[in-house]
């Protein structure tokens, strides 16, 4: 159950991100393809991390709280110049960055050995799904700067880092 919760943190900066871009056709397409890539990225990041568990046996509990809680704490000090940035990348691209985070966060699931499948296919469902409401309900959404939905989401993986490391 703990991967389909951290699969809708970490895909919430898709909705972030994707209410400010500016998408006139084929939003159906880039909602498809950003489903995509949060589940593929996230697939190799499980199998590396499962890798570095036999490298690292002793300490990948470890390990993967800290990183978790690194990402958590990128996510709480983001500041709104880098949202800026990356809507200026072309859409097909700024859906490879936004699915950067579900990759790291399935590197240290993969490293704690947890459910692959379900963490993949959440991350694949919500992603679409944020996609779809970004890109067709910008306008009804009014989200001025995403501030708050990126802190909650920084927040919520830093606690289950530190909660993480110390089971």
């Amino acid at each position: 159950m703990g991967e389909f919760f951290v699969a809708g943190i970490t895909t919430l900066d898709i909705l972030v991100i994707y209410v400010f871009l500016q998408v006139r056709g084929r939003k159906i397409i880039l909602a498809f393809w950003t489903a995509f890539l949060n589940m593929l990225l996230p697939f190799i990041g499980f199998l590396l991390g499962e890798l570095s568990t036999t490298f690292f046996a002793e300490w990948s509990v470890l390990l993967s709280g800290i990183l978790l809680g690194l990402i958590g704490l990128h996510m709480l000090l983001q500041d709104d110049g880098e949202q800026t940035k990356m809507l200026m990348i072309p859409p097909a691209w700024l859906a490879f960055v936004v699915s950067i985070d579900a990759f790291s966060v399935s590197v240290t699931f993969g490293m704690l050995q947890l459910n692959r499948f379900v963490f993949i296919i959440a991350s694949g469902l919500f992603s679409f799904l944020f996609s779809l409401i970004a890109l067709y309900f910008q306008k009804k959404l009014r989200i001025k700067s995403g501030k708050r939905i990126r802190q909650f989401a920084g927040l919520s993986l830093l606690v289950i880092g530190i909660f993480s490391s110390i089971h």
